[in-house]
């Protein structure tokens, strides 16, 4: 049986997966080199040291060294794309270490054996908010039982209107009216965020690798909203929007890190290797289905000075 844990943020979820996992300080995470930054802190908090792993333009692991000997090592569902886990696996029979499954982006994403993502190991980190419109919301699956786990947080309870009830009175309008509030509102946000900071998008904290930002606890509402959520419709618009939007960005000039969407997959979006040159190319796409242009990740600092060319051009059409 599996026990969940809700967060606001996936990295204080990943930071207690770390924790039952009996980690000290000075112990190893062995994680991806293409990974935001941000979650460098959930290792950070817990007095641990990242040690990072090479990945193809396939985004499986290059290889794996067994001589490092880590307390942990993390493999992530990309885009919500299923990671093989054999490797890993083998990795942790030969050296001890515990397995956490990355499944930040992989919200009702399956395997092709059917297995629901961020579910296949004894930890696994899901970040919904990422995929649903809500302010916060994370959850920690673990197949250890209650009675091992702390207890759930207080859950937060916010009246006012915040950016997530804002996002559904525009969409709700926009579904009515077929007007395009929600992408005119995030043109004059990124408008209005390049001239106060001189970036569209929000720049990363200088403390984003040690320390968490804000409190764990997640909000009772993005908790409502997950539980009535519609999964099936939202896994049918992920992958319609998909379907749609693949053939476009390659008569753009881009290429999918996918070669295929498998049966059980429930995109986070369509990430693509493109040059900066067809960026308008893809900004007219985004317009056209009333998705969202992003580059992604915000590297480690550690690794963006040796990184592979590759990991710097992968754009993704965010489908939230």
């Amino acid at each position: 049986m599996t026990a969940l844990r809700y967060f606001s943020l996936g990295r204080f979820a990943m930071r207690d997966a770390l924790l039952y996992t009996g980690i000290k300080s000075g112990d190893t995470v062995l994680l991806p080199e293409f990974i935001c930054r941000d979650l460098l802190s959930a290792v950070a908090e817990v007095g641990a040291k990242s040690v990072f792993y090479q990945v193809d333009q396939t985004l499986k692991p290059v290889h794996l060294d067994s001589t490092l000997r880590p307390k942990v090592i993390i493999a992530v569902n990309y885009f919500g794309f299923a990671q093989d886990l054999k490797v890993f696996r083998e990795f942790a029979d030969n050296t001890g270490a515990i397995v956490i499954e990355d499944n930040a982006h992989g919200f009702l994403s399956r395997d092709e054996d059917g297995h629901l993502l961020g579910y296949r190991e004894q930890f696994g980190i899901t970040s919904f908010r990422k995929t649903l419109n809500v302010e916060n919301g994370a959850f920690l699956a673990t197949s250890l039982a209650e009675h091992e786990l702390k207890e759930q947080l207080p859950y937060i309870d916010s009246s006012k209107l915040g950016r997530s009830k804002l996002l559904q009175l525009l969409l709700k309008f926009e579904a009515r009216t077929n007007i395009p509030t929600v992408a005119v509102g995030r043109f004059f946000s990124r408008m209005f965020r390049f001239i106060t900071t001189g970036s569209q998008l929000p720049k990363s904290d200088k403390f984003a690798e040690t320390k968490i930002p804000g409190l764990p606890n997640p909000q009772s509402q993005s908790i409502d909203s997950l539980k009535n959520l519609d999964e099936t419709a939202e896994v049918a618009r992920r992958r319609n929007l998909y379907l749609r939007i693949q053939p476009q960005v390659i008569a753009a000039g881009a290429t999918p890190v996918f070669d295929a969407l498998l049966a059980n997959t429930c995109p986070y979006g369509m990430p693509i290797y493109a040059n900066h040159n067809i960026k308008r190319k893809l900004s007219k796409i985004a317009r056209k289905n009333r998705v969202i242009l992003m580059t992604w990740p915000d590297l480690p600092e550690n690794v963006l000075p040796s990184a592979p060319d590759f990991y710097k051009q992968v754009w993704l059409l965010n489908f939230k």
